[in-house]
């Protein structure tokens, strides 16, 4: 198998992530998510993990194709774990974000990942492994090599556009998003002022700022706001202390007057 049939393939198995992520996430919440990390309908976590299971069965030795279906199953499950981690941390790292959180389900890492969906994607590896990898491997000699060099062309172009333009807007996301944080800071000293001094109350201040945000910003980027499921540790921890602060103030100024 070429790296042009990987490609393809990648391509196809992203959108059928997104597919099922979109089914699943429906059902769980009885109305419409859309569950793409990119702008396009395609969960790209999902082709690299199938991806990588099409490409340990073609290269393994003979001897090792017939592998027993509990080492299929362990390496699976073990094998998304450590993927499903890794993308976690570095989107976390750079964005400062969660695109899903496994915190209220038994047995999970930092909300990272949890056992229940290590075994459940460990099922997939072998449904891949035993069932969909000889269709491939069956399906392949059937289009011409142009054919796969077409599609594998096409499915760069548009995954690389879309990512391109995903971290185009994630970026300024994050960076509006910092400078949301030092506008809330003003705000809230204002509101202080004003609860304080017995002017408007406190909700206009912030129900201001809540437009302004949402004029601000574009429609790519709520779009992927709505995506992010969980904010950082350390941005729910900061606002809760400067509402804190913020309270404690004009509990001050309160006494004073």
């Amino acid at each position: 198998m070429d790296i042009c049939q990987i490609v393809s393939w990648f391509g196809l198995f992203s959108v059928l992530g997104w597919v099922y992520e979109c089914t699943y996430c429906a059902i769980k919440n009885r109305k419409w998510d859309n569950r793409d990390f990119l702008f396009g309908p395609v969960c790209p976590i999902y082709g690299f993990g199938a991806s990588f299971v099409i490409i340990a069965a073609s290269v393994l030795p003979k001897g090792f194709q017939d592998t027993v279906w509990w080492q299929v199953f362990l390496a699976s499950a073990a094998g998304s774990a450590v993927l499903e981690y890794s993308t976690s941390w570095v989107l976390e790292k750079f964005f400062h974000a969660r695109w899903w959180d496994y915190s209220n389900i038994p047995l999970n890492l930092n909300g990272r990942i949890c056992l229940p969906f290590a075994l459940c994607f460990g099922t997939v590896g072998c449904l891949l492994y035993y069932f969909v990898f000889p269709f491939v491997s069956a399906s392949a000699p059937s289009l011409p090599q142009y054919a796969w060099k077409l599609i594998a062309l096409a499915t760069a172009g548009l995954m690389s556009a879309d990512l391109a333009l995903t971290l185009s807007a994630l970026t300024d996301l994050t960076k509006r998003v910092e400078r949301e944080r030092d506008d809330f800071d003003a705000v809230m000293e204002t509101a202080v002022d004003d609860l304080a001094s017995g002017r408007h109350p406190l909700e206009h201040d912030l129900e201001a700022a809540a437009k302004h945000t949402a004029q601000e910003l574009s429609s790519m980027q709520k779009r992927a706001l709505r995506n992010i499921r969980t904010h950082t540790e350390e941005y729910r921890e900061a606002s809760a202390e400067r509402l804190r602060h913020a309270l404690e103030k004009a509990e001050e100024q309160k006494r004073k007057r």
